[in-house]
């Protein structure tokens, strides 16, 4: 068995989340998804209860939210890191009425405490974003650019705020595996093997020292919103997905794909949520049945068109996820032993952890003890700070859920190091005199 957990060192795990400046996305490509449907705005980023609920639009909370946002968006990388781990620490303080601080920081003495358990490091997972774009989505533009590479430049920058991380905390518990995302339609079959063979590790080793492998990122991030199909029909482009697909089974790389029908897009709300459908990754796990994949955020959905079915109506009565999405995900963990689901940004309030819960409660138990396994605690910070207000915040509404000790250890624990894959590096023999 490739994965083992190790029970002398104890991880805690945050799965999903974002480091990143303003240099990075393509807002070219954002500001032209909404040419496509004249109700982009609407049915995208503005959805009632993703961003803009009753408490945001109070007073000044949208200004503020908005502020606090773009001020971890500005810092480098390195500093975000930073930041996520002085937050942990104690370090900064909310002028809210109702304080969510734990009477003692989570990390404190060496160590992370949450719910009496302690964790001595913290495998923390940023996910790089492809945000390339090729030449014919720049034709219509008067300032055109030429296609633009632009993984490459934010998965060094990935590297070297790793680097200043380690140079800055060196009695810190972060210990960093990220994730290079890729859309093969956006690069030539020579770039994406020159992309896996330069920067994909394959060996599933835990670090060590904060040393940074010679191939620091442990996964692929497939964002779909920005256009990535799972099958295309194209077959040149089909190709090169078949060829990402099999080096990540053969190598056991774990693969994130983003799934609510939320968040930065490139193309139409529309052509987004048919994208984003988990359904479409059927017909690669039935071809590419060894693959790992994590769908991310459980599958949320918040545009009410998406929900405004029978299913889901008999779902909200009986207070559990109502998203089409979430079950459509239950069934691909049924039928793959490799498909995970992670609970990032869902997780801002304590109605997804009920939810989920109620939803565990109604199972038999072979299903209950498979959703346990397979499911992953993330934040999708900076992201979530467009509805919470720190990176503590997030791990207090967790720590305070619903959950059992067993599922919170099991979610961001244990289970993170089976979806990696990871194990001991094997110690050398010395050699017989």
């Amino acid at each position: 068995m490739l994965n083992s957990y190790n029970s002398a060192m104890r991880y805690f795990a945050d799965c999903h989340f974002h480091a990143m400046t303003m240099n990075h996305p393509n807002f070219a490509a954002f500001f032209a998804s909404f040419y496509d449907s004249a109700t982009g705005l609407l049915a995208g980023n503005a959805t009632q209860n993703y961003i803009f609920t009753p408490q945001m639009l109070k007073g000044n909370n949208l200004l503020n939210t908005l502020e606090n946002t773009l001020t971890a968006f500005e810092r480098p990388i390195g500093e975000t890191f930073m930041m996520m781990e002085d937050d942990l620490e104690g370090k900064f303080t909310s002028e809210g009425k109702e304080s969510y601080a734990p009477l003692v920081p989570y990390i404190h003495m060496g160590r992370l405490s949450l719910r009496g358990m302690d964790f001595d490091k913290m495998i923390m997972i940023p996910l790089v974003m492809d945000f390339s774009q090729d030449q014919n989505e720049n034709n219509r533009l008067y300032y055109s650019l030429p296609a633009l590479d632009r993984i490459t430049q934010y998965a060094e920058d990935t590297i070297e705020g790793m680097r200043e991380y380690y140079r800055g905390h060196e009695d810190g518990l972060f210990e960093f595996y990220p994730f290079l995302g890729i859309d093969p339609k956006l690069h030539s079959l020579r770039f994406l093997d020159d992309l896996l063979t330069k920067y994909v590790d394959t060996s599933h080793f835990f670090h060590k020292d904060h040393a940074i492998p010679e191939k620091p990122f442990y996964g692929i991030k497939i964002y779909p919103p920005l256009g990535f199909c799972p099958w295309p029909s194209d077959k040149e482009t089909l190709e090169k997905h078949r060829y990402l697909y099999s080096f990540c089974e053969k190598s056991r790389v774990p693969i994130i794909t983003h799934c609510d029908d939320q968040g930065f897009r490139g193309v139409s709300a529309e052509e987004a949520w048919k994208l984003t459908d988990p359904a479409g990754w059927r017909t690669v796990l039935e071809n590419y049945p060894g693959l790992v994949i994590d769908f991310a955020h459980y599958g949320k959905q918040y545009a009410y068109a998406m929900r405004n079915n029978i299913q889901s109506l008999s779902m909200r009565l009986r207070k559990m996820p109502d998203s089409p999405w979430f079950s459509t995900i239950i069934s691909l963990m049924k039928d793959f032993s490799g498909v995970y689901a992670d609970m990032s940004f869902s997780g801002c309030t304590d109605e997804f952890y009920r939810e989920l819960r109620n939803y565990i409660n109604e199972q038999d138990d072979e299903t209950k003890a498979l959703i346990r396994s397979r499911t992953l605690f993330g934040s999708d910070f900076s992201v979530n700070l467009l509805k919470i207000e720190s990176y503590t915040q997030y791990y207090s509404i967790f720590e305070n859920s619903v959950l059992s000790d067993e599922e919170v250890e099991a979610f961001a624990s244990a289970n993170p190091v089976s979806f990696l894959g990871l194990r001991e590096r094997p110690q050398r023999r010395k050699a017989l005199r």
